[in-house]
């Protein structure tokens, strides 16, 4: 019996030892808890980041797109002002009467289809292409 108790004893005082050096869950923040009891998954719950990272930075793109959507918004009103016959295109005359020296330079290169006019679409669309091939350089 003598030889037992010992034994006994490390065995019990290894399993205390080996519990209190297991880590304990986390509590949540209350962020953590609102998005889990919502389903959703957080993608910086872990207490260890810092809290400024824990939302998910928002994207700065908003500032110019809108920028370039106001600007096309103000050009397509110069193009229909200009579009006196209100055929929803413009020949080179017309952009040339309304001061449209974009659309009256590049004519040619806007006027893919040589029809002899152009759309809004292909003035748009001539746009873009410029200002990727810009963009690339």
């Amino acid at each position: 019996m003598n030889l037992l108790h010992p034994i006994l004893l490390t065995a019990v005082l290894a399993s205390a030892s080996a519990g209190a050096q297991t880590p304990q869950a986390e509590t949540p923040t209350p962020t953590a808890r609102a998005a889990s009891a919502a389903g959703v998954a957080t993608p910086y719950s872990d207490s260890y980041v810092p809290r400024s990272m824990r939302q998910p930075q928002r994207d700065i793109a908003p500032g110019p797109v809108l920028l370039r959507f106001t600007t096309v918004q103000k050009l397509k009103k110069r193009f229909e002002d200009a579009d006196t016959d209100h055929s929803g295109t413009l020949n080179r005359e017309e952009a040339r009467q309304a001061g449209l020296g974009v659309v009256d330079k590049n004519f040619d290169s806007i006027d893919t289809a040589q029809r002899g006019n152009v759309s809004f679409d292909d003035l748009n669309a001539y746009l873009i292409q410029r200002r990727e091939e810009s963009g690339s350089r």
